[in-house]
């Protein structure tokens, strides 16, 4: 009896505790207000406009062909997210000012893109970069029907990256020099074809063949086409730089150089030569790059008054038929691991490879979405500059079927590159002789695998 009492006078006091509650609500500041006020208030709070959220895109692209158009169009859509496109110039300097950034607590990035592997892997190896496995999942988007699943690699069965473009390397011909000399467009072609042209492409006040100086010597490209898949590395690990097929490249500049057939390295840094410069100025008949060079085929106010059109081949091979390039899948788009605004760069990703990244094709950047219609892409890429355009080499080159190069390894990849770099360097100085030049770029770049893996 005493028992239920005590019940019966707990379940008034609560009840009576309800009552009072409901006459009075507590403030932040600890006073009371009517239940009219407490519903105003949640009114005004529920119709407060949502804070927006500020993202930093930084990319290697000038802001006019392509990430302008990008911004503008997702932040006209976007009201909650808007984004700022930040450009670093992609080279040694730029790419030092971009990891500054990301090591920075102000004005850090929250999106930005790596241009090489080696840059990718530093990042990610230094902790830079955020991975996405999660956020992919977050936002639902749809990796396997936008990028497809086995064109990206992971890194300790994490995604660090999307690819935002599918790039290719072409080789770029002045077409009128190309016919003064009997020549026809190549296709399926060699290295040993590729020297034997540019040297026939050679004449006073025309050179024959320029390669990006920036670029690692041909024989990295020899090499990678004859073996594609992590050309830098042997199948025991060690490096892959005395490969028959580096020695082979190596021959084919040397012969270009002695024969005059091919603007020095030196002198195309010293003068600081762009590719589009030799190309459309009509300084070189043959001139090796890749396709962002197709936005500087159409602007005839830098380079006015051309009579002549470009045409466009595949990459020479080591052996015909096997349509190795060293592009593919680029413009590695990853998430600074500092960012405070992850799922919201998620977001925005999603969209840029779903569609934004078309604003982009007028550049030179083809989508790396696997669904894209590629004869609309082109129709963008020339836009009402037909007359610049041999058509035919055009879509031969964006329809073929490549085999891409893969890198899954890539332990000492910088240092193995600068090896190369300035062994080769000295060789085609006549500073060295070649079976010491490749001598000394493997035992370099063994020395700093082993360095690496200690």
């Amino acid at each position: 009896m005493k028992r239920l009492s005590v019940i019966g006078l707990s379940v008034a006091m609560l009840s009576s505790l309800a009552l009072s509650a409901c006459g009075k609500t507590e403030t932040s500041s600890g006073g009371t207000s009517t239940p009219a006020a407490a519903a105003s208030s949640a009114t005004a709070a529920s119709t407060a406009p949502a804070k927006t959220v500020k993202l930093k895109f930084w990319g290697g692209v000038p802001e006019e062909s392509g990430p302008k158009a990008v911004v503008d169009k997702w932040n006209a859509a976007h009201k909650d997210i808007q984004v700022e496109y930040v450009r670093f110039v992609n080279d040694e300097p730029g790419n030092t000012k971009l990891e500054t950034a990301l090591l920075s607590t102000n004005d850090a990035p929250d999106i930005f893109v790596s241009y090489s592997d080696a840059n990718l892997d530093r990042r990610i190896t230094s902790g830079m970069v955020e991975p996405l496995d999660d956020l992919i999942k977050k936002v639902n988007f749809d990796l396997d029907g936008v990028i497809g699943a086995n064109n990206l690699i992971k890194k300790d069965n994490k995604i660090y990256y999307l690819p935002g473009a599918k790039s290719l390397q072409v080789m770029f011909f002045n077409k009128a020099m190309l016919d003064a000399a009997g020549e026809k467009i190549p296709t399926d072609w060699t290295w040993d074809d590729f020297v034997a042209l540019g040297k026939k492409l050679t004449k006073p006040g025309q050179v024959g063949a320029y390669l990006n100086p920036t670029w690692e010597p041909i024989a990295y490209d020899v090499l990678m086409s004859a073996q594609p898949t992590n050309a830098y590395f042997a199948a025991d690990g060690s490096s892959n730089l005395n490969n028959p097929a580096l020695k082979k490249g190596l021959e084919v500049q040397k012969q270009l150089l002695d024969a005059k057939a091919l603007v020095p390295y030196a002198e195309g840094i010293a003068n600081k030569l762009q590719p589009q410069d030799e190309l459309l100025k009509g300084r070189t008949a043959m001139v090796y790059s890749g396709t962002y060079l197709f936005r500087y085929i159409k602007d005839d106010k830098a380079y006015p008054d051309r009579k002549f059109t470009v045409a466009f081949a595949p990459v020479p091979q080591m052996e015909k038929g096997k349509n190795v390039n060293g592009g593919g899948f680029g413009d590695f788009l990853s998430i600074n691991a500092k960012s405070a605004n992850k799922e919201a760069a998620m977001k925005f990703l999603d969209w840029y490879l779903k569609e934004g990244n078309l604003e982009m094709v007028a550049g030179g950047r083809i989508p790396s979405n696997v669904k894209s219609d590629i004869n609309k892409v082109a129709d963008i890429i020339i836009a009402d500059k037909g007359q610049y355009f041999d058509k035919e080499s055009f879509m031969s080159v964006l329809k073929a079927n490549y085999t891409y190069k893969v890198t899954t390894k890539t332990t000492a990849i910088a240092e193995q590159r600068k090896a190369l770099m300035e062994e080769a360097e000295k060789y085609f100085m006549n500073v060295q002789p070649l079976d010491k030049t490749v001598e000394t770029i493997k035992k370099k770049a063994d020395d700093a695998i082993k360095a690496a893996t200690k």
